[in-house]
């Protein structure tokens, strides 16, 4: 197997994706934008290090590309395709023009309480899809966080589920453990396996760090640094940002708890109790300017031995790098020297970027802007060209200045039909369920009312319930069956329904003049004004007297039994032959009279 080193821009990767540019180079690997030829679009390509392929478990890459591939977050940079260039694991991702929550915070040193607790927030929804789908981060930390120039609700992209799984497939094997010691979980140190608490710590430890400009702990040693972790519990952030409130500062350090039972479960667990919390500034407090934040080192570097070089070599080397060194400052000069690095007008206001243009000569256009949740109106949002990137000395910068809050109205729909309704509700993109509902007040199809109702102010795509009519609500049948012929009209008309067809049946058991059944059933749904059909009893069904004078007594009993008679004896003599009976053969009385048998 062969293996690329070094610098691969303009290489073309699995006959599809042209690395057009280097973006970020790290020990572990190297990050390109390019061009995906087949679908014309702008990826991000991270091609993992000749020096990292042998601790990596290729298996448990490809595996984890694939799970993350099937996410489906705003808050998770989406990842579309893995796979091996000449010998290096490489995973395709989506590109997010912008900059990394280190680069905010080397510019920013900590963040405003609010935003603080807004990007948070974000990431801990994004992790929570991973953890929902069996994935856990284990290296969360600002290097991992993607800020999308201008984005809203998906502002913050979470990077590298799947080089966090596949590099710790040393750490499995009894190799050294590959986190960034300033954010470990202390199982990890103490060689346990990761959980979603462990991603809770490090997320907790980043907080700390957005709050208070700096992590709990720190030092030029990652072991010494990761063992800390272990063995002590951090401090509360107010000690440093004493503008934190208690309640903010008690949830972080819960969430970094040593015991990871102690911690809240998952991500989402996190966030639901990091939205509950007052997290409003203390007013009363000045806080104090903390110190500039570091990316802090992920592994420990064993330096080379030395090599004695001779004097002669030396000076050989000095004098190429001299002769180097004249040609670079020539081609700067022709080529950069008129360029200079575009400041930061992040968070100012309008005034200050005119006032700040004025003095350093730059040209300042603004555009239309853009809402955010976190950064106040009228405040610089982004700026094109972006932080650092070059630009010629009097140059334009376009500015974004935030709208604040983008909030929308929800109308008064009702009334309206559905469709019109829908079409109002489109305006701000919200989540719309259609609910239907009985309504005595609004026809069928009309918008009965909306949830949150209307005059309420929401989130652009906020959920919203629109409840339909399905016109009155269903009538139902009473039990009729009986009742008296006049109680059951008078019951039907009570529920506002008709007496239908009325017919009459004889009935055993069923008293005469009352309902036998009725149509619809008791129970059964009906509209206003339908009809039941009532069936009403004639009593028992008359049946004809047999002749049974001068028959045995038993066998008289068995024939009018039979018949549906009850029979009465009446013994005079001892024969045992009926002489005389009560009803007149030929005579039609109700099925279960009662008729005498005299015998002798």
């Amino acid at each position: 197997m062969t293996t690329t080193t070094g610098d691969l821009t303009g290489a073309l990767v699995d006959g599809r994706y042209r690395l057009q540019r280097l973006i970020a180079n790290g020990g572990m690997a190297s990050v390109y934008e390019a061009h995906d030829q087949r679908l014309d679009r702008a990826v991000a390509v991270k091609m993992i290090t000749a020096s990292e392929v042998g601790r990596f478990d290729l298996d448990a890459f490809a595996h984890e590309a694939r799970t993350i591939a099937r996410l489906s977050h705003p808050n998770i940079v989406a990842v579309f395709d893995e796979g091996v260039h000449e010998g290096l694991p490489y995973v395709v991702m989506e590109y997010v023009p912008g900059t990394t929550l280190r680069d905010l915070l080397n510019r920013r040193r900590r963040l405003r309480i609010e935003e603080a607790v807004e990007l948070c927030g974000q990431i801990l929804d994004g992790l929570q899809a991973a953890h929902d789908a069996g994935l856990v981060h284990r290296d969360i930390k600002p290097e991992n966080i993607l800020l999308k120039n201008g984005g809203r609700g998906d502002r913050v992209k979470v990077v590298d589920f799947g080089l966090a799984e596949a590099v710790h497939a040393e750490s499995r094997r009894g190799g050294p453990l590959l986190a960034t010691a300033a954010y470990v979980a202390p199982e990890l140190v103490g060689g346990r396996p990761a959980s979603t608490a462990s991603d809770v710590y490090s997320t907790a430890i980043l907080l700390y760090e957005l709050l208070t400009g700096e992590v709990p702990f720190d030092g030029p040693d990652p072991g010494e640094v990761a063992q800390r972790h272990l063995t002590e519990d951090i401090p509360s952030p107010r000690g440093i940002a004493h503008d934190v409130s208690e309640g903010l500062a008690q949830l972080v350090m819960i969430a970094a708890s040593r015991d990871p039972a102690a911690r809240p479960v998952d991500a989402g667990a996190f966030a639901r109790r990091l939205h509950a919390v007052d997290a409003r500034p203390v007013p009363t407090a000045a806080g104090q300017p903390p110190r500039p934040t570091r990316a802090v080192r992920t592994t420990m570097l064993v330096p080379s031995p030395p090599t004695r070089r001779s004097w002669k070599a030396l000076v050989t080397l000095a004098a190429i790098v001299a002769m180097l060194a004249a040609v670079a400052l020539t081609a700067w000069w022709v080529g950069v020297g008129r360029y200079t690095s575009t400041p930061s007008l992040l968070d100012q206001d309008a005034a200050s970027v005119a006032d700040f243009a004025a003095e350093h000569g730059f040209v300042i256009e603004f555009d239309d802007g853009a809402h955010s949740e976190s950064v106040p109106k009228d405040q610089v949002l982004a700026q094109e060209p972006g932080v650092g990137e070059r630009i010629r000395s009097g140059g334009t910068i376009t500015v974004t200045l935030s709208l604040g809050p983008e909030r929308y109205e929800i109308p008064d729909l009702a009334g309206m039909s559905e469709a019109e309704a829908l079409e109002a509700l489109d305006e701000f993109r919200a989540e719309v369920t259609v609910k239907r509902e009985y309504s005595t007040e609004y026809g069928e199809g009309e918008v009965v009312a909306t949830s949150p109702p209307g005059g309420r102010e929401v989130k652009a795509g906020a959920a919203i319930t629109v409840i339909v009519s399905e016109g009155p609500p269903p009538l139902t049948v009473p039990d009729l069956v009986g009742m008296g012929e006049d109680q059951a009209e008078e019951t039907l008309e009570a529920e506002g329904l008709d007496v239908g067809d009325v017919s009459e049946r004889h009935s055993d058991t069923i008293p005469e003049g009352a309902v036998i059944e009725h149509s619809p059933a008791a129970g059964a749904a009906a509209a206003p004004e339908d009809e039941v059909d009532l069936v009403i009893s004639e009593g028992p069904e008359p049946v004809e007297v047999p002749d049974v004078v001068g028959m045995k007594v038993d066998d008289a009993r068995a024939l009018l039994e039979e018949l549906g008679f009850k029979v009465k004896i009446g013994q005079i003599w001892f024969t045992g032959t009926v002489f005389d009976q009560s009803k007149d053969a030929g005579e039609e009385i109700p099925k279960g009279s009662e008729i005498w048998l005299w015998a002798r």
